[in-house]
């Protein structure tokens, strides 16, 4: 909607609602957000979990008198149980940190200053940035 050519109130409006209604649910990316080492870590947990589950009912002398279809089903609890406790851990160990993505909330105060964004370039602000990253 910030790339049209014409906006109206209602328009700046709705890229603004658009906005914030992303950055309130954003953290459900999160789990895909994950660093190498945290989805090492959550492989690790799961293999854990598993390897504990399966000793557990080994171990159960009720276990062996379930059904199949009683089996199943504890089997499926648990394993929504370990990926529940794996998405947990990912969400934990991540973070929603895109820098381009604050951009956009400058996007509505542009738009009522100039008309519209087709003339605003960011080449000039990402080559500061870059220089600043290849000093760092």
């Amino acid at each position: 909607m910030a790339q049209y050519w014409y906006h109206t109130e209602a328009m700046i409006e709705y890229m603004e609602n658009y906005l914030e209604e992303f950055h309130r649910h954003n953290n459900m990316l999160c789990q895909f957000r994950a660093s190498q080492c945290a989805m090492k870590v959550s492989e690790a947990l799961k293999k854990h979990h598993t390897f504990d589950t399966q000793e557990e009912w080994q171990c159960d002398p009720a276990w062996k008198n379930l059904s199949m279809a009683a089996k199943h089903r504890c089997i499926d609890e648990d394993e929504t149980q370990i990926k529940s406790d794996i998405v947990q851990h990912l969400v934990a160990e991540s973070h929603f940190n895109l820098v381009m993505m604050h951009l956009p909330n400058h996007f509505s105060d542009h738009i009522c200053q100039l008309g519209n964004l087709i003339n605003v370039s960011s080449e000039l602000p990402e080559k500061a940035m870059m220089d600043l990253k290849h000093v760092y």
